[in-house]
């Protein structure tokens, strides 16, 4: 009633006193904002800070810092989103592979002779089966007494893994980034070629010859170093080639030019079983170290036969990785999907605190990454997606995730941000 009357009266010092009691009004109400806005910043200045310093950098993405007990920064705040984690994924495939099959594991060839003197070569999965291992295969063969020089022929058998086998997210195409994959795989099904000024062909790796299957492939590349993918109609081809020229050199000969696929029957001799001189240990060094989706997707497939049996599939793969994190982590399944086992499919997704969860069980391995600038990290990149994830240096342990699906890649801004704030605990 009172503010009625005021508004209403004709009295020049009763509006005077009116206006007068608004603007205190008012001035109490900014400073009391004021006040609060002071408060909490000095109650948390340095995430405020961080806030403003990532507010630029993050359009659509996710920065985690974390310990071992709890998420001590997130931007943006209270979001924990599905995104696209690219090879940051590799994580879970390391974790995957190593319970699975355990660091010292090595994986294994076995090689037959049939009643006809025909060698026949079971592959089962193993993701490093280069040059150099071929030549040691071939040089023990060769120690054997038993084993006859003069081969009627070479067969490959398969069965271990499914035919239909087809990466999410790989077109086959000439990319190293595009080998497919299978149960017996000749230097990740790819050849490394040099190609003069005239034209002339040469194996540009010493240990490798050149095939005439390489030697046509590079027919057409211009001059300079070229690795290229194998065509899946042609991997067999390749590595027939290949593994006669390393027998070969140790004095076998095949009668038979050609390689066919059959399975090892009752008949067949199993005399010599290969073991490949890297462990799983240093074969996931190399993965982590070259981001290598043909070893990753190797290592899906080798656990999803090792779990559940062959033929080994993509499902398989995929089930024993959702198995592992979902029992053995403690992950949500809500917070992943993996849909093979590289980071290559745009349809993986993982949140900042699932990537956490599988840094922090990664931990006792960070010997097997790269350092940046004294920071252990595994970096991925597709277009439109930058990440990347790993442990700060420090005396306490802390691990950070960065998520970015946006078209500016600022991870390495974003890095060297977190890099100079400290977390510690009581000052952050």
């Amino acid at each position: 009633m009172r503010k009625f009357l005021l508004l209403k009266t004709t009295n020049p010092n009763e509006k005077l006193l009116l206006m007068q009691e608004k603007m205190f009004r008012l001035m109490l109400g900014t400073g009391i904002i004021i006040l609060l806005s002071s408060v909490l910043w000095a109650a948390n200045p340095s995430q405020s800070k961080l806030d403003i310093q990532l507010k630029s950098l993050v359009r659509h993405g996710s920065v985690l810092i974390a310990n071992e007990q709890q998420v001590l920064y997130r931007y943006p705040p209270n979001k924990n989103p599905l995104l696209i984690p690219a090879s940051v994924l590799k994580y879970a495939t390391a974790l995957s592979a190593l319970h699975y099959f355990g660091s010292e594991y090595s994986f294994n060839t076995e090689f037959y002779i049939d009643q006809n003197h025909s060698l026949v070569i079971k592959g089962k999965g193993d993701p490093f089966l280069v040059s150099e291992e071929w030549q040691r295969i071939a040089h023990q063969v060769s120690l054997l007494p038993d084993v006859p020089k003069k081969m009627q022929g070479l067969f490959f058998d398969t069965s271990l893994f499914s035919e239909k086998i087809k990466i999410p997210g790989i077109s086959f195409s000439n990319n190293p980034f595009d080998a497919h994959n299978g149960a017996l795989v000749v230097n990740f099904n790819t050849v490394f070629v040099k190609v003069d000024s005239k034209g002339h062909v040469t194996s540009a790796e010493k240990q490798t010859p050149l095939t005439p299957l390489a030697r046509s492939l590079a027919k057409k590349l211009s001059p300079g170093t070229h690795r290229i993918s194998i065509q899946p109609n042609l991997s067999f081809t390749y590595s027939g080639e290949l593994i006669k020229s390393f027998f070969r050199k140790e004095g076998f000969s095949f009668e038979n030019k050609n390689v066919a696929l059959r399975s090892v029957r009752n008949g067949d001799h199993l005399f010599y079983t290969h073991s490949n001189i890297l462990t799983l240990k240093e074969v996931i060094a190399g993965m982590l170290r070259f981001s290598n989706n043909f070893t990753a997707n190797q290592l899906l497939l080798t656990v999803g036969l090792q779990r559940y049996g062959p033929p080994a599939t993509l499902e398989k793969g995929t089930r024993a990785y959702t198995e592992y994190l979902d029992k053995e982590l403690k992950i949500p399944l809500d917070q992943f999907l993996l849909v093979e086992g590289s980071g290559i499919s745009r349809k993986n997704r993982l949140t900042p605190d699932a990537i956490w969860q599988l840094l922090k069980a990664f931990a006792p391995h960070q010997d097997l990454l790269q350092g940046d600038n004294d920071v252990l990290l595994k970096t991925g990149t597709l277009s439109g997606v930058y990440t990347m994830a790993g442990y700060l240096p420090g005396t306490d342990p802390l691990f950070f995730v960065i998520l970015l699906n946006q078209p500016q890649n600022t991870r390495d801004k974003i890095l060297k941000i977190l890099l100079a704030t400290d977390f510690s605990a009581g000052k952050f």
